[in-house]
């Protein structure tokens, strides 16, 4: 039997962590699998699903193959496990009405997991592709940023707040840098899109053009 992949106290249900779910398509596909299982699924998020039952129970042979025969893979290794439930909390934590401050998230972290934060960082190190867990968290955070800039009417200042940083020149410079543009000029390139699809949408125009040559988020 593989490692426990339930990382909650709750032994009635169990987590288990997935790699390359990246898009919507990818959770109703998991979900569809996992059910096809007779397993009762309590959610699906990108990267985890939470099925009833304690682990013991659960037949992990057929569990993994219907993922792997669905183009996904179950994370086994407890050093992966627990990068994807910190990668998971950051994105829910830059996500709660109250968003941390820059440098509140990585104690909030450690303590929501249970390591230190030296344990922590050194998680992310040890990692394929050795990204830091700073850099990983401003990622997130400037990703997410896109998505408000697009979905949000908020000043640039307010936005800023929102999203944990002490100053809007803190933000611009940290968005400039990330996608290569100001956060306004880049709202601006979307709303343009946005517009130009609107009147037509089987013709390419210009602003989409520039939209391609901005840093996407993810």
């Amino acid at each position: 039997m593989p490692l426990d992949h339930s990382l909650t106290p709750d032994s009635g249900r169990c987590v288990l962590y997935i790699k390359h779910m990246v898009c919507s398509r990818g959770i109703r596909v998991v979900r569809r699998e996992l059910e096809s299982l007779g397993l009762r699924v309590l959610a699906v998020r990108l990267g985890a699903a939470t099925v009833a039952g304690p682990t013991q129970e659960l037949d992990w042979v057929r569990i993994r193959a219907a993922l792997v025969a669905a183009g996904f893979a179950l994370l086994e290794n407890t050093q992966h496990v627990l990068a994807a439930q910190v990668k998971q909390l950051v994105n829910e934590l830059l996500r709660r009405p109250d968003t941390l401050r820059h440098c509140d998230v990585i104690p909030t972290l450690a303590q929501e997991v249970g390591v230190s934060v030296r344990q922590l960082h050194s998680l992310f190190a040890r990692l394929p592709g050795h990204e830091s867990l700073l850099s990983y968290i401003t990622h997130q955070r400037l990703t997410y940023a896109q998505e408000l800039l697009g979905a949000s009417q908020l000043g640039i200042g307010r936005l800023a707040r929102l999203l944990g940083y002490g100053s809007l020149a803190h933000f611009s410079g940290q968005f400039r840098r990330f996608a290569h543009c100001a956060p306004s000029f880049y709202r601006q390139l979307l709303l343009s899109t946005a517009e130009a699809a609107a009147r037509h949408p089987d013709a390419p125009n210009s602003a989409s053009r520039q939209a391609n040559n901005v840093k996407p988020g993810g």
